[in-house]
């Protein structure tokens, strides 16, 4: 590479070495006055003056020959903003104009780029880390003031008019023998299984036991009192409790004939068959159970404990890639886009949209194009531009000096030749 670089500075020495000897050849024996040797010489002086004029004409371009300011010199330097806005214009309106750029898309299918790009699955990760960020956003509309009205109204508005009548009984006794309410009871067991096994619950029995213990006190009992407020009594009553809350009701989820299963759903059975024979007593229980059901819904309380355990849980699965949810999401985007493209017709729709789409946003935002090019151009110091353009190009310049100097050796000969032959 280094010999390359110096290849015109070697073709240059190479010539004026060449004439020099040629000179001395023609004044010294025994070459003195050779015609032959006469015809080299010219050559070689030939030689000299082409590859002194390139390597004038390509030193000018970038600096001033010999450092002396020559006119129409360093013409880099003095041109430069006229060669930015040359190379703008070229870029802009020539290489990468609407039409150009345009006329590439047209053979470019995007449908069939976004496929072959969907079958990576870190791709598709890559998509639905986007979407889950927005997801997440979204939860966060969960815990707004708007929302938790929102649904507690829709939630009081359900449950208002739920019709209590005859109609309402007999599907209450019907659901009460299905399969998907064991399946429903069986899930709110577990459910409070691992919750009598949460060691808050142990904590808030604990501060139960102490406030009955301050009630009877204050009653004017001593001895319960005194053996309530006993932190070993309360340690073994909180765990047998919890216990066997916790072994009962897993019992329930997973024995389709335990009593406590058994009285749970006989006792909605019975519910639904009075309602279904139209008792005034069980009718206006239930009406007691749906007005605490809507206080409790207008409270907020539950509602807001609810939509808070809601976002919480989302945000958790949202964030975690492995996550159950993450997964649903990836897998859904990148099957909801593969099965849409699937169809030929669509594909070129979707494909015509692209189109359009980068077209009118190409034609309206074109000029940054343009305005990128000129602002990296000018952002260079002139003799950064100079250097920069200079290693790009140098390599070649060198072989222009080399050419001009055979070329000028070649002409000379010839030249040389033909003065001989004519006399």
């Amino acid at each position: 590479m280094a010999r390359r670089n110096h290849i015109g500075t070697i073709s240059l020495i190479l010539a004026v070495a060449g004439a020099a000897a040629t000179r001395v050849g023609l004044a010294t024996a025994p070459f003195a006055g050779a015609p032959w040797l006469r015809v080299v010489a010219a050559g070689f002086d030939a030689a000299v003056v082409g590859g002194l004029a390139d390597w004038f004409a390509v030193t000018a371009l970038f600096r001033h020959p010999l450092g002396l300011p020559i006119p129409h010199t360093a013409i880099i330097l003095h041109r430069r903003a006229r060669i930015i806005d040359g190379i703008v214009t070229m870029v802009e309106r020539d290489w990468l104009s609407p039409e150009v750029i345009g006329s590439r898309l047209a053979r470019i299918a995007p449908a069939t780029l976004l496929l072959d790009w969907l079958r990576d699955p870190a791709h598709v990760e890559r998509l639905g880390g986007p979407v889950r960020d927005l997801l997440r956003g979204v939860a966060r509309l969960l815990d707004a003031s708007e929302t938790h009205r929102f649904v507690e109204e829709a939630l009081a508005r359900q449950v208002r008019d739920v019709p209590l009548d005859a109609s309402a009984g007999r599907w209450l006794a019907r659901a009460a023998t299905s399969a998907s309410t064991a399946d429903a009871f069986a899930a709110l067991a577990s459910s409070l299984a691992n919750l009598a096994e949460r060691p808050r619950t142990a904590v808030e029995l604990h501060w139960w036991l102490d406030r009955s213990a301050r009630t009877l006190r204050a009653g004017g009992k001593r001895f319960m009192p005194f053996v309530l407020r006993r932190k070993l009594v309360q340690r073994k009553i909180v765990e047998a409790a919890c216990a066997y809350a916790a072994a009962e009701l897993r019992a329930a989820a997973r024995d389709p004939d335990h009593p406590l299963r058994g009285a749970a759903l006989g006792g909605l059975r019975r519910l639904g068959d009075r309602l279904a024979a139209g008792e005034p007593i069980a009718l206006a229980r239930l009406e007691q159970l749906r007005a605490a059901i809507v206080e409790s819904l207008e409270t907020g309380a539950l509602v807001r404990d609810v939509l808070a355990r809601l976002r919480a849980q989302l945000e958790h699965d949202l964030t975690d890639p492995e996550s159950g949810l993450s997964r649903l999401v990836d897998r859904q985007l990148r099957t909801g886009i593969v099965g849409l493209l699937d169809d030929p017709a669509r594909r070129t729709t979707f494909d015509g949209w692209v189109r359009r789409t980068a077209d009118d946003l190409l034609r309206r935002h074109h000029h940054q194009i343009g305005l990128t090019v000129r602002e990296n151009l000018e952002a260079l110091e002139p003799r950064e531009l100079v250097a920069l353009i200079e290693a790009r190009v140098g390599d070649d310049l060198q072989f222009i000096r080399l050419n001009g100097a055979l070329v000028g050796g070649l002409v000379g000969l010839l030249l040389a030749l033909a003065h001989g032959l004519l006399g």
